[in-house]
């Protein structure tokens, strides 16, 4: 069964570590280049939210988060949740050496440190920031827990990067908002802090999914040269079968003529 935009969130929610896939208040759209994930500074950055990269390039980027809140620490610690990486999807990309970038919240970073630094050591995969712990941005967020001021919204991105760069030994240059909610001041913010925001242009994601045959050919056929895919690296409950979607989506993306890369570089063509 496909859940798509604000169906998803609903779900995502009561489950309290959800992720959207529609945005509020963001920005037009571009595509463009952007500074590379070791090179990253402020003043490199613009303040926009990037949905898709270039449309005349025959590649995409799939992109997948890493969410961890206070709420799913606590469930993992309750024996609730399994542990709060899908390794099976790893082992997918791995097998297939198809590039990836993982979207980490700070906590997700800190709490699977020998995951994060796999992944790192891995050249098919790009780190990037999602947060210290998956809170929104905006007050009205799907009912998510609301960060509250600018100096918590900056530290939440330091402590982030730092979380990532701790375990990896390198820089981040991307970041995505929970639930893809936020509005032109934290845009601006994010870019202060040297990163890009990143969104999507595919509707269909992972979440909740339940027929992975079914999800992987709905995001194969609205996915366009220069596509920004999301999904999850979180496993049960709320993206239990990301591993079954892949195996469909990865041939079927080549068959149409997509080749799978990283956020940098799909932005820097």
């Amino acid at each position: 069964m496909k859940r798509t935009g604000a169906g998803l969130i609903a779900a995502a929610v009561a489950v309290t570590v959800g992720c959207s896939i529609q945005s509020q208040g963001s920005p037009e759209s571009e595509s463009s280049s952007s500074p590379s994930a070791t090179t990253a500074t402020s003043s490199a950055v613009k303040a926009r939210a990037i949905r898709n990269g270039p449309r005349n390039v025959n590649a995409v980027a799939i992109t997948l988060d890493a969410d961890y809140s206070p709420s799913a620490q606590a469930h993992v610690a309750a024996g609730t949740y399994p542990k709060q990486v899908n390794q099976d999807a790893i082992d997918v990309l791995t097998e297939t050496k198809t590039p990836a970038t993982v979207f980490a919240t700070g906590m997700w970073a800190t709490t699977y440190q020998k995951e994060l630094a796999k992944l790192a050591a891995n050249p098919n995969f790009e780190l990037a920031n999602h947060t210290w712990n998956h809170d929104a941005w905006t007050k009205t967020c799907y009912g998510l827990p609301y960060i509250g001021s600018d100096q918590a919204k900056h530290e939440s991105l330091q402590q982030t990067n730092r979380a990532i760069t701790q375990a990896t030994g390198k820089a981040v240059a991307y970041v995505r908002m929970p639930g893809l909610c936020q509005n032109h001041s934290d845009v601006k913010l994010m870019a202060s802090e040297g990163l890009q925001l990143v969104n999507t242009d595919v509707p269909t994601t992972d979440a909740f999914a339940t027929s992975p045959s079914a999800v992987a050919k709905s995001m194969l056929k609205q996915v366009k040269p220069g596509s920004i895919l999301l999904m999850h690296l979180n496993g049960a409950p709320n993206a239990p079968v990301t591993a079954a979607i892949l195996k469909v989506l990865i041939p079927g993306l080549k068959a149409k003529g997509l080749t799978p890369v990283t956020l940098s570089t799909l932005l820097k063509k």
